[in-house]
């Protein structure tokens, strides 16, 4: 089918161009998938502007507060840059020593952790079939016969799992001065942002016309502030006291390095549903690992487990607004998406994306059905609908 030729003005005698025809639905998935490819392609640069522009909407109102008391703005910015960049500091360098440590011992403690679950799975398999057999009172080998014959292959298995193990450790080790770098470039952006946050104000409500818009452009931008930065900072909190919990009863379990469960439970614990499971499933290894007996480990599970789901359950549903309740099904597809676009990473930012799509949308009139699709509210009787009889 040839395409559609483009519609002429009828009072243009020359046949000028009057409007262009309406992209069709083929256009728009190829903008589409060139446009997720874009974003994955980019992910360098794009993950620390997004990271910045995040921690913007935290840190703007402290830097507002701080021009009403009279300092200036500039000051007031580097001050919370340094502020952060002396805490990431403070928290590699406290981590450095234990994760060096692991570094050269991973050889030994792929291997270790390797013999003990194969011993578990050799027992379980030993129980199942004690039970087949149906016998009560003779206990069979801890290797079953299968196992024995494969032995040289397990061997080699175990080889090719250490080679893979230490191949992805020194690829992220390879990655450090790239993520540095994006850490340095996020912070140098968000002090750009902050000594700069009324003109870019300044210009956004300039770009509208009409005193109206002018004036909705500006509620648009508070509202955003208030409720993503509010948002952010909220869940900074409840993670970072998480994290602390957790540490402090590692500590007290005898776990080694505390500090590292800490940071790690509040860095996953912006992963919402996957953080927890994955948390506890590091925390599981490593007690089996560390302590001989599993009762040991069922207690580090246990008590982790139990934090998270207090932190879940009761604290941040008391301290999170209800109004910035997301849709659970989408706030899960969203941190798979990002997942595989951005990896790790990803999923760190997946929630506060989604939050600010949501809030941005809600500022919007066309965009309303969107920010109320990602809204976890109970449904809403709509203006004017009959009631049911």
């Amino acid at each position: 089918m040839p395409p559609v030729p483009p519609k002429l003005s009828r009072s243009d005698p020359g046949g000028t161009i009057q409007q262009p025809a309406a992209p069709t639905t083929a256009i728009v998935g190829i903008f589409i998938i060139l446009l997720l490819a874009a974003i994955q392609y980019a992910r360098e640069f794009l993950l620390p502007v997004v990271v910045a522009l995040l921690l913007f909407f935290v840190f703007v109102p402290l830097q507002r507060r701080a021009l009403r008391i009279g300092l200036p703005g500039s000051l007031t910015a580097a001050a919370l840059v340094l502020g952060l960049l002396v805490g990431i500091a403070s928290i590699f360098f406290l981590l450095s020593g234990p994760v060096m440590e692991v570094a050269n011992n991973l050889p030994e403690i792929v291997r270790d952790l390797t013999a003990r679950i194969e011993a578990a799975r050799d027992v379980f398999l030993a129980i199942i079939q004690n039970f087949r057999a149906g016998a009560e009172n003779d206990i069979p080998q801890l290797r079953p016969a299968s196992a024995i014959e494969e032995a040289t292959n397990g061997e080699e298995e175990e080889d090719d799992l250490l080679m893979n193990t230490l191949s992805g450790a020194l690829l992220y080790l390879t990655e450090t001065p790239a993520i540095v770098a994006q850490v340095i470039f996020a912070l140098v952006l968000l002090f750009f942002l902050l000594s700069s946050s009324d003109l870019i104000y300044l210009k956004i409500i300039q770009s509208f016309d009409g005193f109206a818009g002018k004036r909705a452009a500006l509620t648009a931008l508070r509202e955003v502030e208030r409720n993503l930065g509010g948002y952010l900072g909220t869940v900074a909190v409840i993670n970072a006291g998480l994290g602390v919990s957790i540490g402090l009863a590692m500590w007290a379990l005898g776990m080694p390095v505390p500090l590292l469960f800490a940071v790690l439970a509040f860095l996953l614990n912006f992963i919402p549903y996957l953080g927890a499971v994955m948390g506890i499933i590091l925390a599981s290894l490593v007690a089996l690992l560390w302590f001989d007996t599993l009762s040991s480990m069922l207690l580090v599970a246990g008590v982790y487990l139990l934090l998270t789901s207090i932190e879940g359950q009761l604290i941040t549903p008391a301290f999170l607004a209800r109004r910035l309740r997301m849709n659970t099904a989408l706030v899960f597809l969203s941190v798979a998406f990002w997942a595989w676009m951005w990896s790790f990473l990803g999923m760190l930012i997946a929630v506060p994306i989604l939050v600010a799509l949501r809030v941005i949308a809600e500022q919007i009139p066309q965009w309303r059905i969107f920010a109320n699709l990602l809204s976890g509210d109970p449904v809403r009787v709509i203006k004017g609908a009959r009631k049911a009889d």
